[in-house]
């Protein structure tokens, strides 16, 4: 009975009276998921002028279930998109939103006000 007490006083300190104590510690539920995780969309400009959705799977014929399928890190993003510009040919309008997951939230790496083949 007093380890279950124990177990229970803990996130009840926390979520009912807004104590944090070492001593009695609080749940946490999948903290660290997806941390680094980069979460990206693509859009390419056609001749007419408009944008569309980009696949990268099909743009570069990747496996939908392969290495493209998360891109985890800033130098894969930079690499993701080398390979769209190159396989988009010369002059071609590519626009990136790409955000990161951290623990303070999402955060922006790439915005899509500029074309990222143009660097």
């Amino acid at each position: 009975m007093a380890i279950a007490a124990f177990m229970i006083a803990g996130p009840a300190a926390e979520q009912v009276f807004g104590v944090r104590t070492p001593l009695l510690r609080s749940w946490t539920m999948f903290s660290a998921i997806g941390m680094g995780v980069i979460d990206t969309s693509f859009e390419i400009r056609r001749p007419d002028g408009a944008l569309v959705p980009l696949d990268r799977f099909e743009m570069l014929g990747a496996p939908r279930d392969g290495r493209l399928k998360r891109i985890e890190s800033r130098d894969e993003l930079v690499s993701v998109i080398k390979r769209l510009c190159t396989a988009a040919g010369q002059g071609a309008d590519i626009r990136i939103r790409a955000q990161q997951a951290t623990r303070s939230g999402w955060q922006i790496i790439h915005t899509d006000a500029e074309n990222a083949c143009a660097d």
